[in-house]
Parts: structure tokens; C-alpha cells; sequence
């Protein structure tokens, strides 16, 4: 078996691999009118800050933290548990003595999973600060926004979408939740 002599990679040809392989993944295209994403960005769209914001809803969003064994804990929570402070920071209000505010206090990554009709997106955050108290038996936290992804169907996969999302069925709506975590937004709080 011939060996052969591995090329030392400069940092010029490391940026070219990377931007042929990013550029063939994520430029947009025109193939069956679909526009692939660019790069990953570290600011929510606008259009996911409208849709988070959207009042009520029987919407579920994830909340995927990591508990002590490196498992995924996911946490279903609804708008009016979400609030954007700003396309780099999210609040969340989570259960003050759940394993996700447990998971947030001890490791600080958290992601955000978005499912809906016609949209697939995954934000990845961490946790600015621990868990502290919003209203009884409720805490709050906030995120950094990392990185946002969409997974959007590619030319092989033209005719799969989502056409529903997560949906919560007989939720009562807490505005009560959304109005304290704005409260603490615009530090009243």
C-alpha cells in the first residue's frame, strides 16, 4: 500500500474548501423556484421575529436543552412564552423548578426549534444568565442567538413541505407570561 504525503493546508485553502462547499449547499438557486438560504446567520430574520411574535396562537415551539448524561431535554412552550428583545436575544419563560430551567443554570446551550406550514427553522442560543424568577412557579431566561438555520427542501425533495406545525389543543393562553417577560425587557423588572 503506496502512502502518500498529506498537504499542509494554509488558511487560504481552508477559506476556498469552505466557501466551495458552502456556495454548492447554501447560494441561492433558481431550480424549481426554490431559493436556498445563505450562510448561517447570528440574527433572527424578520420574518421569524414577526412569527414569534404573533399574540397567541395554539403554536408550539421547542426548547431543546442538554441534561446531565449529554441527552437532549425537550420543552414544548407557546408564544406567549417567547419574546424577541432583539434579532440577537430571545426570552423565554420556562417552569421555575423544571429540568429545562435545571439544564439552563448548569449548561448554557439551548436550542429553538420552529415547525409551521412552510417553515422548518432551528435556532441555536445559549444562556446569557441563570434562570431567575418571573411570576410563581415560572422563571425566566435569556438567550443569545447563535446561529439560525432553515431546513428547506432541496430540488430532489420539491413536492415535501410541512404543512401544519406543533399545535397545542385546549391550552388556556397566559398573556400574563408574555406581558411580565416584556416587563423585564424594558427593565421594569
Amino acid at each position: 500500500m503506496a502512502i502518500r504525503k498529506a498537504k499542509v493546508l494554509g488558511m487560504k485553502d481552508v477559506e476556498r474548501i469552505l466557501s466551495m462547499r458552502y456556495r454548492a449547499f447554501y447560494e441561492p438557486t433558481r431550480e424549481n423556484g426554490f431559493r436556498m438560504e445563505t450562510l448561517p446567520k447570528s440574527a433572527l430574520p424578520d420574518r421569524i421575529a414577526a412569527w414569534i411574535h404573533e399574540d397567541g396562537g395554539d403554536n408550539a415551539l421547542l426548547l431543546i436543552t442538554v441534561d446531565g448524561s449529554l441527552r437532549p431535554h425537550v420543552m414544548m412552550l407557546a408564544r406567549d412564552e417567547v419574546v424577541v428583545i432583539s434579532p440577537t436575544h430571545l426570552r423565554v419563560g420556562v417552569g421555575d423548578q423544571s429540568q429545562t430551567a435545571e439544564n439552563l443554570r448548569l449548561r448554557s446551550s439551548a436550542t429553538l426549534a420552529i415547525y409551521d406550514a412552510d417553515l422548518a427553522c432551528v435556532i441555536k442560543t445559549h444562556a446569557m444568565s441563570a434562570p431567575r424568577p418571573l411570576l410563581p412557579r415560572t422563571a425566566c431566561c435569556d438567550l443569545a442567538v447563535e446561529d439560525v438555520r432553515f431546513d428547506t427542501p432541496t430540488a430532489t425533495e420539491a413536492a415535501a413541505r410541512l404543512v401544519t406545525g406543533l399545535r397545542f389543543e385546549g391550552r388556556r393562553e397566559h398573556p400574563e407570561i408574555r406581558a411580565e417577560l416584556r416587563l423585564t425587557r424594558t427593565g421594569t423588572r
